[in-house]
């Protein structure tokens, strides 16, 4: 199997947010790739650093309180952390979209849809309001609204959850881009609309072979969808692999909790459910070792002390825990006989 050509790499990325609490570092030190036409699923609890890094990619980080301390996010050699405005409004929408997670913010609620989709339309491309007016009835069409035609004056209020969902999937491919962020894209709906929410992203994924970031909190939904799976805590990823490889062979206790923490089928009506004891770490002065540590059944003394980096224990996966060093044979060996499928 060949290897996708790389549109985006982020490399050594750290946003940090200066409140009066203190520097919060959101994201520390994220280097990942996305290959074109791939999709590579952020996992994390909430607080780990996906949205922030998605921000950060689409130029959307909040300057001020926000600040790119360091890092590069290299988008076909433009550096997206460095870019000027005039630069990133002719990326936006064109070259990378983003699908927000709660479509009544997202959407202006004084605009009628129609004219919210074209918007992006003349953005980019010079077209007549005839024709934008039929492509905005195209991409209405192609998400599922029903009667396009006169659904493309009413506003946002007048078009249930699931259907706002639709408008903003419709504003963000409205211009083909190269990359789709999905930030939660299904976090504000009922299960079964999330499903078909879901669904209608990857059908129009992979019908016009667009790579796609999802960030999620949840394991089980990128599950058959994704490529590769990046496992964040703490600001940091601390496993990536590819999806199967992170389904029945986790490298890393935090993934193992994960997994561990969705309801199986095989699961008995009246078992407990499963979680991971603990709080996440505070990130104003997060430890210089494994952030993890106080969480995790399989720590030791150096688990503290220093930070582990990332070792290889499994080809085409990285992950950052000391129980992958030739002195920790015991603990590895309680952790793997600990593993369960997924």
């Amino acid at each position: 199997m060949s290897t996708p050509e790389t549109i985006l790499a982020v490399e050594h990325l750290t946003v940090v947010f200066h409140t009066y609490a203190g520097v919060v570092e959101a994201v520390r030190d994220v280097s990942f790739t996305l290959g074109k036409g791939e999709v590579l699923a952020i996992v994390g609890e909430s607080g780990s650093g996906k949205s922030v890094t998605a921000q950060a990619v689409i130029g959307l980080t909040p300057i001020p309180p926000g600040e790119i301390r360091s890092g590069r996010i290299d988008y076909r050699g433009t550096d997206m952390a460095r870019a000027g405005i005039a630069t990133l409004a002719k990326i936006r929408g064109a070259g990378i979209s983003m699908i927000f997670q709660d479509p009544m913010t997202s959407l202006n609620p004084s605009m009628q849809v129609g004219k919210q989709i074209r918007e992006v339309l003349h953005q980019h491309k010079s077209l007549s309001s005839a024709e934008s007016i039929a492509a905005a009835v195209e991409l209405l069409r192609l998400v599922g609204i029903p009667e396009p035609e006169s659904r493309l004056v009413q506003y946002p209020h007048q078009f249930s959850g699931g259907m706002r969902q639709r408008i903003m999937i419709a504003i963000a491919i409205a211009n083909n881009p190269d990359i789709l962020l999905a930030d939660e894209p299904t976090t504000a709906l009922d299960v079964t609309i999330q499903s078909q929410i879901f669904r209608l992203i990857r059908d129009i994924q992979k019908r016009f072979g667009t790579a796609m970031i999802l960030i999620t909190h949840d394991l089980g939904l990128v599950a058959g969808s994704a490529d590769r799976i990046a496992v964040m805590y703490g600001g940091r990823i601390v496993e990536e692999g590819l999806t199967d490889q992170i389904y029945y062979n986790p490298q890393h206790p935090y993934t193992l909790g994960l997994l561990n923490a969705v309801p199986k089928l095989t699961d008995s009506g009246d078992a407990p459910l499963r979680t991971i004891e603990g709080l996440p770490p505070l990130l104003i002065n997060p430890p210089d070792a494994c952030a993890f540590a106080d969480r995790c059944p399989f720590v030791m003394k150096i688990c503290r002390q220093k930070d582990p980096g990332y070792f290889t224990p499994v080809p085409d996966n990285r992950a950052a825990c000391w129980l992958h060093h030739e002195s920790a044979a015991s603990q590895r060996a309680a952790f793997t006989s600990a593993r369960v499928p997924a």
